[in-house]
C-alpha cells in the first residue's frame, strides 16, 4: 500500500470515528437551539414546571385532519416537545376520518381535538395548544384552581359581558386557563368563606360601609384582594387602599412614548417590573389606558412595596386634563416627572399569624376586552393576580402567545431611541461621507 493510501484511509477512519462519537453524543445528550421568534419549538418554564409535578400515567390522544398537513405537523411538533420533557407520557395520534372508533369512544367530532386522560379524569383540549394542553395537564397535576370572585354592584367590569369596553370575558377566559375559578358575588357585604382571590375591576359607585369592612376583614384575616382602580376612583375604596398602605394620587399618567402606538398619550407603558416579586416577568410591556400613579404610606402591620413603574417619558398630570385641545402638557413645578409606580403590592400581617395580600393597579380598564389582547396586557393580569393568589410559582413564566402576524412592535426608551439613530442614521452616513470626501479629494489630485 502507497504512503498516500496509507494516509487517505487513515484520515477517513479518524473522521468517521469523531463523526460516530458526535453522533453518539447527540443521542445521549440531546440540544435543540430554538431560533424561531415565537420559540415554536421551545417549552415555556411553565409548560415544563406542570409536567414536572405530574404523577401517575397521563395519556394524550389528539386527533387531526389528513386535509390540513399543516395543522399535521405543528400538532406533532408541539407533543413531540411534551413527550421529549416527560418520557413517560403517553401520546397518540389519529387521523379523525381514518378512527371514528377511536373517536367515538373518546366523543371527539371535530378536528383538532386532544384528550387528556390521568387516574380517573378526562379532559378536552380545543384546539390543541401549549396554553390549553398546560392549562388541562395542570388540573391533571392535582392543582386546586383558586376561587375567584368578581365583585359588581358598583359599576365593575363583568367578566361574564362580551362587549369591548366594559365586559372582561376574555380576562375570565384567560384567568380559567391559568387555574382561577371565576365566580360571581353582587356585592361585597359577605366575601364566601371559599374565596382564594376577590377582584374589583373599576369600581365608580362607592361602597357601603359594611362592604368595606367586609373587604378589610377578609384581608386582615389572610385573604386575597385584586383591586384595580381608574381615576375617578370613589373615596370609599381610595380609603379602604390608604388603610393597607397604598394611597391612589388622582392624578393621570401621560406618556409621550405611547403616541408611537397610536394613541393619545393618555396610555401608561409599564416599562419596570419589580423582578423581586415577579421575577418571570421581565418582558411583560403592558399599555395601560388612562392609569392614575400610586405611593405607598405607613400603615400599621403592613408591608408595601412598588410592583410596577412607567417610563422615563411619562408625567403625571395632577388636574387630569383631559379635555385639553391636542392634549395635556407638561407643567414644571406642579405634573410630576416620571418614572411613575401604578401598581403596589402589600402583605398584610393579621390574627393568629395569618397573612394577607392585597395588590393594586392604578388602571382597570386594560382587563376590558377592547385592551386584554395589547401588547403584555393579559401577562400582566395573570402575573398580578398570581402573585396576589400565592400561585406566583406556575404564573411566573407562560406560554407564549402565538403571534398576530409578522408585525412585532419594539418599544425603546427615550435614551435606547438616541443611540439607535445615532448607531443606525448619524455614524454609517459620517463614515459613507468621509469615505466620498476622502475619494473625492483623491481624484482631484
Amino acid at each position: 500500500m502507497t504512503r498516500p493510501i496509507l494516509l487517505l484511509t487513515v484520515q477517513i477512519v479518524v473522521v468517521t470515528a469523531i463523526l460516530g462519537c458526535l453522533v453518539t453524543l447527540a443521542a445521549l445528550h440531546p440540544w435543540r437551539l430554538d431560533l424561531t421568534p415565537e420559540r415554536r419549538f421551545t417549552l415555556s418554564p411553565y409548560t415544563r414546571e406542570v409536567l414536572a409535578r405530574l404523577a401517575g400515567e397521563v395519556r394524550i390522544t389528539a386527533f387531526y385532519s389528513s386535509q390540513e398537513p399543516a395543522t399535521r405537523r405543528e400538532m406533532t411538533d408541539l407533543l413531540g416537545l411534551y413527550q421529549d420533557a416527560r418520557p413517560d407520557l403517553a401520546v397518540r395520534l389519529f387521523d379523525l376520518d381514518r378512527s371514528p372508533g377511536v373517536a367515538k369512544q373518546l366523543h371527539v367530532t371535530s378536528y383538532n381535538t386532544g384528550i387528556v386522560e390521568a387516574a380517573e379524569r378526562r379532559e378536552r383540549v380545543d384546539p390543541v395548544t401549549e396554553e390549553n394542553l398546560t392549562a388541562v395537564l395542570r388540573a391533571a397535576a392535582g392543582t386546586p384552581p383558586v376561587v375567584t370572585y368578581f365583585v359588581l354592584g358598583h359599576g365593575e367590569h363583568d367578566p361574564r359581558a362580551d362587549e369591548e369596553r366594559g365586559g372582561a370575558a376574555e380576562a375570565a377566559r384567560a384567568l380559567g386557563l391559568e387555574g382561577f375559578q371565576v365566580r360571581i358575588v353582587e356585592g361585597a357585604a359577605r366575601v364566601p368563606e371559599d374565596a382564594g382571590l376577590v377582584v374589583l375591576a373599576g369600581p365608580t359607585r362607592d361602597l357601603r360601609p359594611a362592604e368595606i369592612d367586609a373587604l378589610g376583614a377578609y384581608l386582615t384575616g389572610g385573604g386575597c384582594l385584586l383591586l384595580l382602580c381608574d381615576p375617578g376612583t370613589p373615596s370609599t375604596v381610595a380609603g379602604l387602599l390608604r388603610r393597607f398602605g397604598i394611597e391612589l394620587t388622582a392624578d393621570l399618567v401621560v406618556d409621550e412614548q405611547a403616541r408611537l402606538f397610536g394613541s393619545d398619550g393618555l396610555f401608561a407603558r409599564v416599562a419596570y417590573l419589580n423582578q423581586t416579586l415577579l421575577p418571570g416577568g421581565g418582558e411583560v410591556q403592558a399599555l395601560l389606558p388612562e392609569a392614575q400613579s400610586l405611593r405607598l404610606v405607613d400603615a400599621a402591620d403592613v408591608t408595601a412595596d412598588y410592583l410596577a413603574m412607567t417610563g422615563e417619558t411619562t408625567w403625571a398630570d395632577v388636574d387630569r386634563r383631559t379635555g385639553d385641545a391636542g392634549g395635556p402638557s407638561f407643567r414644571p413645578g406642579r405634573d410630576r416627572r416620571g418614572p411613575l409606580p401604578v401598581a403596589a403590592f402589600a402583605r398584610v400581617r393579621g390574627a393568629e399569624g395569618r397573612e394577607g395580600r392585597l395588590v393594586a393597579v392604578g388602571d382597570a380598564d386594560f382587563v376590558t376586552n377592547l385592551h386584554l389582547n395589547v401588547l403584555g396586557n393579559q401577562d400582566f393580569l395573570l402575573a398580578t393576580a398570581g402573585l396576589v393568589a400565592r400561585a406566583e410559582s406556575l404564573a411566573s413564566a407562560r406560554p407564549p402567545a402565538p403571534p398576530a402576524g409578522t408585525f412585532s412592535p419594539l418599544t425603546l426608551t427615550a435614551r435606547e431611541g438616541r443611540y439607535l439613530f445615532w448607531s443606525v442614521v448619524v455614524a454609517p452616513s459620517a463614515l459613507l461621507a468621509a469615505a466620498a470626501l476622502a475619494i473625492a479629494q483623491r481624484r482631484a489630485a
